[in-house]
């Protein structure tokens, strides 16, 4: 797999192994977003052992580290033995980096402890007495998110107030994966993204030199494909049920975005047992609960839709799965082209409001907008709605919408965005200082909205503005 972009992720870990103490880093993240890669690429040129564990017994597993630690510090008199315990393997990694620096990853964490649940509690205690005073940087990766988060990073658990730090990785935003398409059209790339998102491994299995058609008929649609099947595996690698956590994705796919539909729609009639599988969905980072940008208490309100997070995880419940059957008899082109292609826009249209979305955060940061805005999201009510809204701390306030559609948008657009203002500012409780409306278009706009844009301070962009 070729390496692209994370250098802000590379300068966190160089920060970690800057001093001449020990570094114990927390660096996790779901599958496939390159978590191996970015350790693999900080590890060269550094003296360092790198450990991968798998499913396999601790006996298994112990024997494997042994042999990946002897290897990496050229200890060819010990090749062929094992170390008695994960204490004595932790120890003696521990002693050679007392007088050198030494890189100790310990990927898939979670299975680690899977095989051998005392794990954490022999490191809190060989960190404690011993390792904390060498040049060890001991990097702690693992994939299941929820684990990480609940047994390493928790309050509860014995290596919590330990580490010196911790990363989630989290797939590229839009414009980080122009690497993977140099010589794609914006359209395209929009179009990429919001089919896989931004997970490495699933960008490189697109070709450029391809049409869209071909490559998810390539990648995704056919038998024996990548990633005909990805997101079956991943989640029921992960879950018990999977059937029913597969029927919410389903339901939340094909458009149900509130708790009561999503239920009804699974087929599950104790709500309380529903939010139980819905709250692991989110913690796997699957599902998301988004609320309108102006509440004051996110985590209260009644006014949340339910999505699923990830872009691949939407176009896989909505097209693939629901198809499996004509998919497994071998008729993929069939399924492109009369169950895919003619909804794909719509499908595209989600992916480009996120775009959209990022996009105010880059120009944020860059300076380019009236304000420096805090909060970055969208607002609904039963009968409105707004694609992108964002507002700043000192009282600015920006609102826009974006249209994925082969028409120039026009005046009556922007009429329609700003009849939705009052509604913003009474769920604000106060008017903005500024006002600022911006639209987003794929196909450009028309004469009239151009000259009201220019005589009324309206910010427009386009696929040339988007895409870097």
């Amino acid at each position: 797999m070729a390496f692209f972009n994370r250098k802000v992720e590379l300068r966190f870990l160089a920060d970690q192994a800057r001093n001449d103490r020990a570094a114990l880093t927390v660096l996790y993240g779901r599958r496939r977003t390159g978590k191996t890669s970015l350790l693999r690429h900080f590890a060269q040129g550094r003296r360092a052992a790198f450990f991968v564990a798998d499913q396999g017994s601790a006996a298994d597993q112990l024997a494997t580290f042994s042999r990946v630690l002897f290897d990496a510090l050229g200890e060819t008199a010990l090749a062929g033995t094992t170390f008695q315990s994960w204490e004595a393997g932790l120890r003696f990694a521990g002693n050679r980096a007392k007088s050198e620096p030494l890189l100790l990853v310990l990927d898939e964490f979670g299975y680690l402890c899977q095989s051998d649940p005392s794990l954490p509690s022999v490191l809190q205690r060989l960190w404690d007495s011993d390792l904390r005073e060498t040049r060890l940087h001991l990097v702690l990766c693992g994939s299941y998110v929820s684990f990480m988060e609940r047994e390493v990073l928790g309050a509860k658990n014995p290596l919590y107030g330990r580490r010196t730090g911790e990363w989630l990785l989290l797939p590229f935003r839009f414009n980080d994966t122009r690497e993977f398409f140099p010589t794609a059209t914006p359209d395209d790339m929009v179009t990429v993204w919001s089919i896989l998102g931004g997970i490495p491994a699933y960008l490189e299995r697109f070709d450029q030199a391809s049409g869209i058609g071909q490559n998810i008929l390539d990648s995704i649609l056919t038998r024996g494909t990548p990633l005909y099947n990805e997101p079956r595996f991943l989640m029921m690698e992960e879950l018990r049920d999977p059937h029913i956590y597969f029927s919410i994705c389903h339901a939340v796919a094909f458009g149900r975005t509130t708790p009561n539909e999503i239920a009804q729609a699974a087929g599950l009639t104790d709500r309380t047992v529903a939010g139980r599988y819905m709250d692991t969905l989110r913690e796997m980072r699957i599902l998301e609960r988004m609320t309108p940008v102006t509440e004051r208490n996110p985590e209260r309100t009644r006014r949340s839709r339910y999505r699923l997070a990830d872009p691949f995880f939407r176009f896989w419940f909505r097209f693939v799965l629901p198809n499996h059957s004509a998919l497994e008899s071998g008729d993929p082109v069939h399924v492109l082209e009369s169950k895919v292609l003619p909804h794909l826009d719509k499908h595209v249209s989600i992916g480009f409001e996120d775009i959209c979305r990022q996009h105010v955060q880059d120009l944020g940061r860059a300076g380019a907008l009236p304000a420096r805005y805090d909060r970055v999201g969208s607002w609904w009510r039963p009968n409105a709605e707004v694609d992108v809204v964002a507002i700043a701390d000192e009282g600015s306030l920006l609102m826009g919408e974006c249209k994925w559609s082969i028409n120039p948008v026009g005046t009556d657009v922007l009429d329609s965005l700003m009849a939705r203002r009052e509604g913003i500012e009474a769920d604000l409780g106060h008017k903005p200082s500024t006002t600022t409306f911006a639209l987003w278009s794929r196909s450009g706009f028309t004469p009239a909205l151009k000259r009201r844009a220019a005589a009324e301070g309206i910010l427009t962009f386009d696929l040339t503005d988007i895409v870097r």
